[in-house]
This record gives structure tokens, C-alpha cells and sequence, in this order.
């Protein structure tokens, strides 16, 4: 006992020092902070036809290419460092010819791949395709010095080039199905080095240092494997592997570290054999509104090159990004916003807000970065473990897999209520209430919902009636009265099955707030019962090419009786109803016995911590959630603002071309088929919008996905599907387990 006291308490000081709001966090934002400088292109107007860009020796060359109807169009440009000189080459290509791999020398020449192919389907039994590649060279003019042919003799007739690089003597080296060859300045082939049956010839990383890295994956570690590579031989040795997710990172030459590995998240810098990667940009820190930098080229230790697209104009931009020394940034009160992934939303408006407050700053703790290839679940854990242990970022981003409910009874979050009260600029009647609702707690609103999802069953209303809700007693009846060979729902399994009545109406058989549960209950042995009649598992031969040709008319032909939906907006309503059904439909939900079997799923959903020293800058962050100018953005789902979802319908019942809240015109066009057949479905009617909100507004069931419940009920009602037990007990046995974890987690 004495040890796992022991090992809390230093789980307690090790989250405390790492995460807390104290000076090291504060020191830690500027430490990884860039200035960033974008480049001026003024040749190229549409930013967005940059495909790539490299630098050599005192200049830059940007590529990227123009489609027209008739051609097509690669540019580059060339530009120095110093901006002393700026031009631009255009090389025109016809529609059957596409440049790949497009680079430059040392010299200022190009090399590319140049593909070509010829079509002609005039006569269907008489197909024409011929296709041809080759290594191609120009001057700096985009005039050809030479042109190679890349097919060999012998080799079948598909052929494709995995990549081409130009190696640090000069030569260039070509990867294909076949192997690896060599090609000197003039195009002469000098070694061709044969792939062997059982190895990839992977993508091809050269270090500053020379040395050459083969990167591909491997099946046998589930994760990419970096092997250095002998160029003249092909042969691999050594094989290093980057901590964490490798997939999760783009990989480029460094300076001062062998990689610089890029993540939604950063720039990391790597040394083959090293245990850990080292943090050197954060974008966050670095007020970045961008989710990821491109192509990164370092000029040195300090100093990188690299693309970007904004995320709030959209565009490309080719940036120059400098470290800030950090006596440079301007201090600031750190608050520490907790999520496992994060999303674009949160992303951009945390840059936002560090741009234009004066007094706080945010600092995002990603607890997904610590997830592994072998485990995605090592952040989750963690976050809770910190949870568990007492630590709470002042800003938490909800995740359904966490108990919050176990959270809110020990007193973790804030109540929100009294700040949205003294907000002058905000008034709860302005909302749904029955979201608002849904996240109370004993009267106290804990958690902040701006933007929703329904989860829901839908069926025709000929088949469940009119009126949302239900019990399995009645669906029974309903299937008593259909033909035999009859589903309920289309290729759902009992697992899936026991995760739907988990996450849609677990409500009824656990009360977190009194701890009481009833998984004793007669109504539990009833779902236990129903959900023996699913399948372990479908074998593949029972969804033949019939089944899937006449897979969306399943509904349509009452060969199926309900469907799992995700209500997320007026059109999705609309094109089931209109679409899958074809007929009107009832929100029915899942069969439940308080009748209460749909659920809010929240598209966000943040708290603030009880114990933040910082709860007014915390406040000013979540707040702008709540106003019109995020609840007027949201495109998908459903906005917390009433009045920002009346503007939604009254854009989905137009059947005109209009411009929407966001300056798009739109023409309405939704299309539902059947087979080969297009049914057209008409725009939304004024009685079916109000037909959604009438059931938006009664459903009051938060959705939640708790592992570790749906893991002991799985394994519990195992012996009864197996016929080893009866219901009775093993609902006993559920109950039993499921108030012992109940009573550890309140």
C-alpha cells in the first residue's frame, strides 16, 4: 500500500511541475518560439499552384504548375536570397504530358520525369495505351540539354518511378519497380542495382553529412523503419526507429540534428538512435495558424525555410521562419489548455486569442503526443492518470472515452453558469436549453457545448409510429409484424450492438450523481436478450454483389426496419428521410425502458478547471464560443445559437441559388440513387425544419463512451451468449462489477 501511495504522490509532483501554470511553464513557451516571414512570389498569382520549392546555394527555386483545357503549364522560379534578382521560366506541356519529380542542381540546371502517354478508346475492342517515361534535362532556361528513356528492355509493360533524386556528387538516382540505377550529367547509365524479391526500395533521405537513409515501413513492427543505405550496392544496415507515432511526422535533412521531423504539433529535431525527439518550434507558441509546415529546407541552426497553408485564408505560403531568442518574447500569464488531439476551431482561435491578449497566454498540452504505434491509447491514459492525480489544465478539451461524470462529482470543474450571468454580451435564452440542460449538474452548468450532433435510430413512421421514443417490448412487436428474413438494422454485430446501447441510453442504468445502478434490473436482462438475436461476427458470404448492388434500397424496400443516424444538420435529415427512406420517418432513437434513447454528441466541449489560478483568462478564451462571431462560422453541426440554426433553415429550405453566411454561392443539388437510378430530393419544407427542432429540443441525454464499462459488461454477458449462463446471472454478476467501479470513479 505504502508504494502505490508512493507512486501517486510522485505521479502528483511530476504532473504539477511539468504542466502547472508556474514559471518553468512560462519559460518553456519561449523556447520553442519562431518569427515567421513570408516570401514574396509576386510572379505567381494563384498561390495555391505551388507544388514544391528548393533551395541551392543563394537561391530559391519555386515549382508549380498551371491546368488548362487544351495544356498545361509548369513554372519555375527562381529567387535570390538576398531578393537582388527574381525570374521565372515556363515550360508548356500538352494534356498527355505531366513532369514529376521536378528538382535543380547545383548549377542552376533541371531534371524531371517526364511521362507521356497515348490513348485511343475509339474502338472498345481495339484499346489503345501506350505510355512512355523519361529523365530529362534543361538549362536554367527550360531548354532541353537531353532526354533519356527510362524503360529497360524486358521489363513489363506497366512501369512507374517511385522517385528521383539528384545525390550530393552530382549524380542522379531513379527508384523504380525494378530496382535502384545510377545516371551521370549526360544521362549515361552507370550501375543499375536490382531490388530483391523480399525488400521495398523506400523513400531516399540524404543527410548533410552525406549519409544516405532508406525510409520505409515495416509490417513487422507496425511502424517506418530508417536504414542507412549503401548507394552503389543498395544494401540496408542498421535499422532506428523515431519514438512515438512515426506516421505522424514528414522527415527532412537537418543542421544541427541528423532529422528535422515535422507534426501538426511542431518541429522536432532527431539523431538516428536517439530515445526521445527534441522540441524546437512549437507552432502554437510561435502564433502559427497553420495545422502543418511543408518541405521544410533549414538554412541553419536557426533559421529554416518551409510552406504552409493558413488556415484562415486558405492559401499557400512559401515562409521564411527565424528563432526568436527568448529575453525576446513578451511575458505573459501562461494558461494550460488539456486536449488528446485537437481540433482546427480550438486551434486557430488559441492563436488568435495569444495574438491579441495582452495580459494571458495559452499553451496547449496535446496529450496525443504521447501516444505510440504500438499503443494510440498511452495519451488518454495519461490525461486521466493526470485528472486522477489532481492536475486539471485551467482549459480542458472533453473527450467521450473520459468519465466525466466521475470528474464532476469530485468537484473538478467550474461552474460556468455565473460567468455566462455577468456577460453582458451574453444570455442563456439565446441558446438550446435542453443542451444547456443536459450538461448540468445539480443545477450547475460544468460543461461548455458551442456546437452538437444527434445520435439517433430513425425508421418510418408507417412502421414506429409518430412519436420519438420507445421500448424493446415495442420494437419487438414491430418485427413480430414483418416478414421473416426481416433486419432490424443493417450489418450490425453484437458487439456494435452493446456499444450503441451503451453509449444511447447507459443513462438509465447509472446514476453518477447518487451512484446507484441497475444492471440487475429486468430491463437490463431484456437488452441482453435482445442483443443475442446479432451475429458475433458476419461472414463475408453473406454480402454478396446483390446485397451491396441493392444496398440503398434497403430501407427503401423494408428489407431493413431502422437505421443508426447522426443528425448533424437539416440536410442530413433531409436526405434521409427523402433518400434512404423515401417516405416519412420518426427520430425514434434506441429502444430504451425510461424511453430516452438519443443522444448530444458534442462536435466541442470544454471545461475550466476549479483549482486555475487563471479563471478570468480562462473565461475570456471560452466565452468566444458562445459568440456570434464563432456559433455564425460553424458549417457543420449543430450551433448552440438558436438564432445562427433559423439562418440554417432558412438557407436549406431555398431552392434558388443564393449566397450563403459565408459569401459561397450555392445552388442547391441533392441527389439520392438507387442503384443507377438518380432520385432528385427537393429542398426541406417549412414543417419538416420545424419537425427537426421539435426533436433537437427533446432530446436531453448526453452520449458518452466509456471503455471500461462497455469492457466489463462484454465480458460478463460473454457466457450468457455462449449458453454456458442465463441472463439472471451474469446480470448479476454486471450489476456487481458496475457498482464497484462506480463507487472507485465518484
Amino acid at each position: 500500500m505504502k508504494k502505490i501511495v508512493g507512486l501517486l504522490a510522485a505521479i502528483m509532483v511530476l504532473s504539477l511541475t511539468a504542466c502547472g501554470g508556474g514559471s518553468e511553464e512560462s519559460k518553456a513557451t519561449k523556447e520553442h518560439v519562431y518569427r515567421m516571414e513570408e516570401v514574396s512570389i509576386e510572379e505567381v498569382e494563384d498561390k495555391n499552384t505551388i507544388s514544391d520549392y528548393f533551395l541551392r546555394e543563394d537561391a530559391l527555386y519555386i515549382i508549380g504548375y498551371n491546368w488548362m483545357e487544351e495544356s498545361r503549364e509548369t513554372y519555375i522560379v527562381k529567387k535570390k536570397l538576398d531578393g537582388s534578382e527574381s525570374s521565372m521560366v515556363t515550360l508548356t506541356l500538352t494534356n498527355n504530358q505531366y513532369m514529376g519529380s521536378l528538382t535543380v542542381d547545383d548549377e542552376g540546371n533541371y531534371y524531371c520525369v517526364l511521362n507521356e502517354y497515348f490513348e485511343d478508346n475509339s474502338d472498345p475492342e481495339n484499346y489503345v495505351w501506350e505510355e512512355n517515361y523519361y529523365l530529362l534535362k534543361m538549362d536554367g532556361e527550360g531548354n532541353e540539354l537531353w532526354k533519356q528513356s527510362l524503360k529497360g528492355e524486358g521489363e513489363d509493360s506497366y512501369y512507374g518511378v517511385n522517385w528521383m533524386k539528384i545525390l550530393g556528387d552530382g549524380r542522379i538516382a531513379i527508384a523504380d519497380a525494378y530496382g535502384l540505377t545510377l545516371y551521370d550529367t549526360q544521362g549515361n547509365v552507370l550501375k543499375k542495382v536490382k531490388q530483391e524479391e523480399d525488400s521495398y526500395m523506400g523513400d531516399l533521405i540524404q543527410l548533410t553529412d552525406g549519409t544516405i537513409l532508406n525510409m520505409s515501413y515495416s509490417s513487422e513492427n507496425n511502424k517506418y523503419m530508417l536504414q542507412k543505405m549503401d548507394i552503389e550496392t543498395g544494401e540496408k544496415s542498421e535499422e532506428y526507429y523515431v519514438p512515438g507515432i512515426s506516421s505522424m511526422y514528414s522527415y527532412f535533412p537537418g543542421i544541427s540534428h541528423d532529422l528535422l521531423l515535422v507534426s501538426n504539433v511542431g518541429v522536432y529535431g532527431y539523431n538516428l538512435g536517439d530515445e526521445e525527439v527534441t522540441e524546437l518550434m512549437n507552432f502554437i507558441d510561435s502564433d502559427l495558424n497553420a495545422s502543418y509546415v511543408y518541405s521544410i529546407v533549414p538554412v541553419s541552426e536557426t533559421e529554416f525555410y518551409g510552406m504552409i497553408n493558413d488556415n484562415l485564408t486558405g492559401n499557400t505560403v512559401l515562409m521564411k521562419f527565424t528563432k526568436v531568442d527568448p529575453k525576446d518574447v513578451v511575458d505573459k500569464k501562461i494558461l494550460t489548455l488539456g486536449c488528446n488531439g485537437i481540433g482546427w476551431d480550438i486551434r486557430n482561435q488559441v492563436v488568435q486569442f495569444n495574438k491579441t491578449n495582452e495580459k494571458y497566454r495559452i499553451q496547449i498540452r496535446d496529450y496525443s503526443q504521447y501516444n505510440t504505434d504500438e499503443d494510440y491509447t498511452v495519451g488518454l491514459t495519461r490525461l486521466n492518470t493526470d485528472i486522477a492525480s489532481g492536475y486539471v489544465p485551467d482549459i480542458l478539451v472533453m473527450d467521450t472515452s473520459l468519465p466525466v461524470e466521475s470528474y464532476i462529482s469530485k468537484g473538478l470543474f467550474e461552474d460556468l453558469y455565473g460567468y455566462i450571468d455577468k456577460d453582458e454580451e451574453l444570455n442563456k435564452e439565446d441558446y438550446f436549453q435542453n443542451i444547456l440542460r443536459a450538461y448540468e449538474s445539480n443545477g450547475k452548468l460544468y460543461q461548455l457545448v458551442p456546437s452538437f450532433s444527434i445520435f439517433t435510430v430513425a425508421g418510418k413512421t408507417s412502421d414506429v409510429g409518430a412519436e420519438p421514443g420507445w421500448t424493446l417490448e415495442e420494437l419487438n412487436e414491430v418485427m413480430a409484424g414483418k416478414p421473416e428474413g426481416t433486419l432490424i438494422f443493417a450489418r450490425e454485430t453484437r458487439a456494435s450492438m452493446l456499444q450503441y446501447s451503451i453509449q444511447m441510453s447507459s443513462g438509465q442504468f447509472i446514476n453518477w450523481e447518487t451512484g446507484e445502478c441497475k444492471y440487475n434490473s429486468d430491463a437490463f436482462i431484456q437488452l441482453l436478450e435482445f442483443l443475442k438475436q446479432f451475429p458475433e461476427q458476419y461472414d463475408d458470404g453473406d454480402y454478396n454483389d446483390e446485397f451491396w448492388r441493392s444496398y440503398d434500397s434497403l430501407w427503401r424496400d423494408d428489407k431493413v426496419l431502422l437505421s443508426i443516424s447522426y443528425l448533424d444538420g437539416f440536410p442530413s435529415y433531409n436526405y434521409m428521410k427523402k433518400g434512404t427512406f423515401g417516405v416519412d420517418i420518426t427520430l425514434k432513437g434506441f429502444p430504451a425502458e425510461d424511453r430516452n434513447g438519443s443522444t448530444i454528441i458534442p462536435n466541442l466541449d470544454l471545461v475550466m478547471a476549479a483549482k486555475s489560478k487563471h479563471k478570468e483568462g480562462a473565461w475570456e478564451f471560452m466565452r468566444y464560443f458562445l459568440m456570434d462571431e464563432y456559433q455564425n462560422s460553424i458549417s457543420y453541426g449543430w450551433p448552440l445559437s438558436l438564432a445562427r440554426v433559423e439562418t440554417m433553415a432558412e438557407e436549406a429550405m431555398r431552392t434558388e441559388p443564393y449566397e450563403d453566411s459565408f459569401g459561397n454561392m450555392v445552388g442547391y443539388a441533392q441527389s439520392y440513387f438507387v442503384g443507377d437510378v438518380e432520385i432528385k430530393i427537393d429542398p426541406i419544407t417549412k414543417e419538416e425544419v420545424d419537425d427537426v427542432m421539435n426533436f433537437i429540443m427533446s432530446v436531453d441525454r448526453p452520449h458518452t463512451y466509456d471503455e471500461n464499462l462497455i469492457n466489463i459488461i462484454s465480458e460478463e454477458a460473454a457466457p450468457y451468449f455462449s449458453g454456458q449462463k442465463n441472463a439472471k446471472e451474469v446480470a448479476d454478476i454486471i450489476q456487481s462489477r458496475v457498482q464497484i467501479y462506480v463507487n472507485e470513479n465518484r
